[in-house]
């Protein structure tokens, strides 16, 4: 079952966060901690207009969920850039034991339909180059590339 998360969420939802953190962490350890977000942002993320948790469960538990947050373009009033509003996925993660049964494509499904509610032009989310397993799921759900973010270490 999908759902939009309520305040009482704020407990699973931290507890899948730090989950997804753990597994940053280990694909990019100079850059992630291992812990989740604090319980204040979870909360201002479920309280604002242009942001939800979409949870998926399976038996009463929460076993996913994604963070989407409707986004304008920040250089909107420069002639340059054409006016965009899109959504945003900061975070998905389906806990290992409920993946390959349909729950990441369903969260997908519904932000697509969050983004089209809201009359927004795209989705787009980050994906680490070396996070595979996502980067292929992406893909298979229809997403692609479309610019490449690159980094230097300064040391």
């Amino acid at each position: 079952m999908l759902r939009r998360a309520t305040i009482d969420d704020i407990e699973d939802i931290y507890n899948l966060n730090t989950e997804l953190f753990l597994v940053l962490n280990n694909l990019k350890e100079n850059i992630y901690n291992p812990i989740g977000f604090p319980k204040e942002y979870i909360k201002a993320s479920i309280m604002s207009n242009d942001t939800d948790y979409i949870l998926v469960e399976d038996d009463d538990k929460i076993v996913g969920y994604a963070l989407i947050e409707k986004r304008e373009s920040p250089y909107k009033e420069y002639p340059s850039f054409k006016e965009d509003s899109f959504a945003f996925i900061y975070e998905l993660i389906v806990l290992p034991e409920y993946r390959l049964k349909g729950y990441g494509k369903s969260i997908i499904d519904e932000a697509y339909k969050w983004a089209k509610e809201r009359n927004l032009t795209s989705i787009e989310l980050n994906v680490l180059e070396n996070n595979y397993n996502a980067r292929a799921f992406y893909e298979r759900v229809g997403f692609e590339e479309y610019q490449i973010k690159l980094r230097k270490e300064v040391k």
